[in-house]
């Protein structure tokens, strides 16, 4: 019988200061979600998903905020749904919200449902927050939606003691030296394939195809509302994702599963992409690695994966109050802590400086994480993301699955994926040339 993997958020903190790993610290909320709009007794409520704001960071708005009755209540489920429906009903609305950042692209769609945070004094704050990840939360004509909680500046994770048995370069700095092009990780892919047969450097083809589009700065549908999920630009990251495959360097196993789980136990996937978060799945994944990892940048510059926001309805009550409780939820005191909690990343630079980021972490032999990752948030570049991005891509992501899986051939399943996603585009009132 297969057991579902236990969720990094339920069963992690990440105390990075000390050099500390706190295990199981589960998540952290004042209210359950019942699903309830206001606060107790008519306060401040705050709606979120499963893993919450940290006990001490909830336990700080309280104490600052004596008076506001301040709640925060996580909702399960599909919470892009659960809002959305809130929303457009007017009733039972939280008076400060969560915005997964795959879905702020949607919500900026909608803008009229949420306070424009400028009317409140949010340009005041912007400098103190990553510039591209604040610019996400900004509607064209000038409305901020959110103000970031945190970001996901990727980087590449890796097993130094494999790398150093095989003949790689161990280091992070060395290693970063010697992979700044994508076909010099291959290479090394190739070596260490050869050294062991059943060791790969990638673990699937999406996920290099996931990094590289995003690395151009451009999505599959442009400002103008037009396709281009069939340029230059995603062709290249499709082409690239092939070579790994011909490569024979791709372990072909897909993402949150237990025979993932299984081969970076067993050492058999000794390197992934990703963000700071990450560190978390390869602490539930393979506990007993401890030590042995290490992190660095990857080929290219970063790119940005995940980040989520805090904003206001627009019906909501005591917006003034509950704009200053977002600022302190969000300030680097408390984006420091959920560092610690969560792994999450903050966005918001004093943050970045603090010792709880910039403290060795063990897991990773004493490494100091937060370094690489800062650096990286410095290379990210803007992505201008349309709601309809995550229908229209699906079919690239399908249709590599089949070459991996099935062998299928790659000039015939790019062209399935164009004319799939051209269908899609169209379907969602997206331009096609």
């Amino acid at each position: 019988m297969t057991h579902p993997r236990l969720s990094r958020r339920s069963a992690l903190g990440l105390g990075a200061a000390a050099g500390s790993l706190a295990l199981f610290t589960g998540c952290s909320t004042s209210t359950s979600g019942s699903g309830s709009g206001g606060g107790k007794d008519g306060g401040i409520s705050l709606w979120i998903w499963p893993e919450g704001f940290a006990d001490d960071v909830v336990a700080d708005i309280t104490e600052r905020f004596p008076d506001a009755g301040f709640t925060q209540t996580v909702q399960g489920g599909d919470f892009k749904q659960k809002l959305q429906t809130t929303l457009q009903a007017g009733k039972g609305l939280p008076n400060i919200t969560g915005i997964k950042g795959e879905d702020i692209a949607h919500f900026s769609s909608v803008a009229e449902y949420f306070v424009d945070l400028n009317t409140l004094g949010a340009e005041d704050h912007k400098g103190e927050y990553a510039d591209w990840k604040w610019e996400q939360a900004t509607t064209k004509d000038g409305k901020q939606l959110g103000i970031p909680i945190d970001i996901g500046p990727t980087a590449l994770f890796y097993r130094h003691d494999i790398f150093e048995k095989n003949g790689l370069p161990s280091t992070p700095e060395d290693l970063a030296a010697a992979i700044r092009e994508w076909e010099q990780l291959f290479d090394l892919g190739k070596q260490l394939n050869a050294a062991d047969k059943d060791t790969y450097l990638i673990r699937n083809l999406a996920g290099v195809f996931d990094l590289a589009w995003r690395q151009s700065g451009k999505a599959f549908i442009d400002e103008d509302g037009a396709f281009i999920g069939a340029d230059s630009h995603i062709r290249q990251a499709w082409d690239l994702a092939i070579s790994a495959h011909d490569a024979g360097i791709n372990a072909a196993l897909e993402s949150n599963t237990p025979d993932l789980a299984a081969a970076v136990a067993a050492g058999k996937l000794p390197a992934d992409f990703g963000a700071s978060w990450h560190l978390a799945d390869l602490i539930v994944d393979a506990p007993d690695t401890s030590g042995k990892w290490h992190v660095c940048e990857h080929p290219g510059d970063a790119a940005n994966l995940g980040g989520s926001f805090l904003g206001i309805p627009a019906d909501a009550e005591d917006q003034e109050q509950a704009f200053e409780i977002i600022l302190a939820l969000l300030d680097a005191k408390n984006l420091a802590r959920e560092y610690v909690h969560s792994g999450n990343f903050p966005a918001n630079l004093e943050a970045m400086e603090s010792p709880e980021v910039q403290g060795e972490v063990e897991f990773l032999g004493g490494q100091v994480a937060g370094k690489v990752f800062a650096h990286a948030a410095e290379y990210v570049r803007p992505l201008y993301e349309d709601p309809a991005d995550g229908t229209v891509n699906a079919p690239f992501y399908a249709e590599l699955a089949l070459v991996e899986a099935s062998g299928k051939d790659p000039a015939k399943a790019w062209d399935a994926a164009v004319a799939e996603a051209e269908r899609l585009a169209e379907q969602n009132g997206i331009t096609v040339a």
